[in-house]
Parts: structure tokens; sequence; C-alpha cells
């Protein structure tokens, strides 16, 4: 069958793809139900991969935390508990791996930055922990644990100029952050 054409020579839906729009309407209705009990069953087994965490079974909470990721690549909570998981295990690639993604579906979460470049530090791959805590400060400028953070790492590097640097500005920001909490009571 033939499209009908406008004058300007865009296509048409062809006579017999009408929809209505209570055509339209179900379609939503059935999508929404469907994208509900996607976000039920991802919330399940987050909630049974937190619970495998706390009681200790990590392969049981990699298992959770997988089906998670499968429903949503993009969930950082489920990235950042697997490299929990994995890093538990003593899986430190994996655990690099997963929160890797874990900052890069939440680059402002500076918790999944802590944790990476402090498996980083664990395996004295102290370049790519610098490499960590610059980026996150990039995101997260005002968070006094990733200067300090990375004044350990330039410590144990023996750049004490750097490490210096970065701890002051921790501690510029920490009491910025009292001060200002002061004011407010």
């Amino acid at each position: 069958m033939k499209d009908k054409k406008t004058e300007t020579g865009n296509a048409l839906a062809p006579d017999d793809s009408t929809i209505s729009s209570n055509d339209v309407q179900k379609a939503l209705i059935q999508r929404g139900q469907v994208d509900i009990h996607t976000h039920q069953t991802a919330a399940r087994h987050l909630k049974n991969g937190a619970d495998a965490l706390n009681a200790r079974n990590y392969a049981k909470a990699i298992e959770e935390f997988g089906l998670v990721i499968q429903q949503n690549r993009e969930s950082a909570e489920a990235h950042f508990h697997l490299g929990l998981a994995h890093f538990m295990l003593g899986e430190y690639e994996k655990a690099i791996d997963a929160y890797k993604m874990a900052v890069a579906c939440e680059p402002g979460e500076a918790t999944a930055h802590l944790n990476l470049a402090a498996t980083y530090r664990l395996l004295k791959r102290y370049d790519e922990a610098v490499d960590v805590y610059i980026r996150a400060i990039r995101f997260i400028p005002n968070h006094p644990e990733l200067h300090s953070e990375l004044g350990a790492v330039y410590a144990y590097q023996g750049k004490r100029r750097e490490a210096i640097t970065a701890y002051k500005t921790a501690m510029r920001i920490k009491l910025k952050l009292q001060s200002d909490i002061d004011q407010s009571t």
C-alpha cells in the first residue's frame, strides 16, 4: 500500500494504520505497568543484595546486584554495592570495575570515588588513586575528605608539597563548613 503524501512531500500514515487515542492510552498504560514491575523487581533485588552484604553472603550479594544491573545498567547504587561485595571477597579488579561504573552513573557521589581510590591505594596504584581524587574534586570541590585523602596519597608518593596543599585545602573547607553550621544555629 502506498502512503498518502502532503503537498510538501512528507509521508503520512497509511489509511489502515490510523491509531486511535484509546490505542495510544492502552499502550502507555501497558508500558507504565511494565516499568512499575521492572522498578519493583529491581528494588527487591537491591534490598536482597543489601541484606546479603550485611549477612556477609557476598556471592549472593553479587548475584542480586547483577540482577539489578541487568534491569538497569545505570543503577549507581547497584554498581557501588557490587563493588563492595567484590572488595570484601578480595576481588579488587572486579571491585574497581564496579566502582568505575558507579562513578560513571553518578559522578557527584563522593563515596564511589572514595572507594575506587581507596582500592587503588590498597593496591599501591597511587597515580590512579590521585587521578580519581582529582576527577572527584572537579565534581565535588568542597568535600574535605576527598582533599584529605588526596593528601594522604601524595604523602605515600613522597610528594610533600602537594600533600600539604591538599591537607590545607581539606582543613580550609572543613573550617568553612563548620563556620556555616555555627552561623545557621
